[in-house]
């Protein structure tokens, strides 16, 4: 079976388009997909993110503690606060490190963290002429704990643990 359909209008030449009804249908169905997609938003589907993998953002303070003096002699324990904010690159956000001595917030260094599923952790190196590091940095709600490991050994040296503001 065809439907035919008339072009043209007044003053105009006409001309019959004969269109199968199986055609219709599958425009009439691409055209139902295409506004049910328009009027969802996008869902995804991807695995739930846990509490974990929620993006650290805002200022958090707390403690940076020393767990191993005999890998880390130089390590002091500190009063820090990190301002973590989204990052240009896509799933990573910027660490700004800080240090409180008298009173007075103190620069220690800044990298970028990206979610690492298989630690379960936001996950950053750290380079200067006196250490090379990883961080490793889990979020639950407003309460943020992690570790420093050495590299390439990978000795534990410092424990995190920080609230959010």
């Amino acid at each position: 079976m065809s439907i035919q359909l008339r072009t043209g209008g007044r003053g105009h030449a006409s001309s019959i388009v004969r269109v199968s009804q199986q055609r219709v249908a599958k425009a009439s169905v691409a055209w139902a997909a295409l506004l049910a997609c328009a009027a969802f938003p996008p869902v995804s589907l991807a695995a739930p993110a846990t509490a974990g993998q929620a993006a650290p953002i805002g200022v958090w303070r707390g403690t940076s503690t020393c767990t191993d003096r005999v890998a880390a002699p130089g390590c002091h324990d500190e009063v820090v606060v990190y301002e973590i904010t989204a990052s240009e690159k896509p799933g990573t956000v910027h660490w700004k490190a800080d240090k409180i001595v008298d009173g007075q917030r103190r620069p220690m260094g800044e990298t970028d963290l990206v979610y690492d599923i298989g630690d379960a952790c936001w996950k950053g190196e750290f380079s200067s002429p006196r250490i090379h590091i990883v961080w490793c940095l889990a979020v639950d709600g407003a309460h943020m704990t992690g570790t420093g490991r050495l590299l390439p050994g990978k000795q534990t040296v410092r424990k995190i643990d920080v609230r959010k503001d």
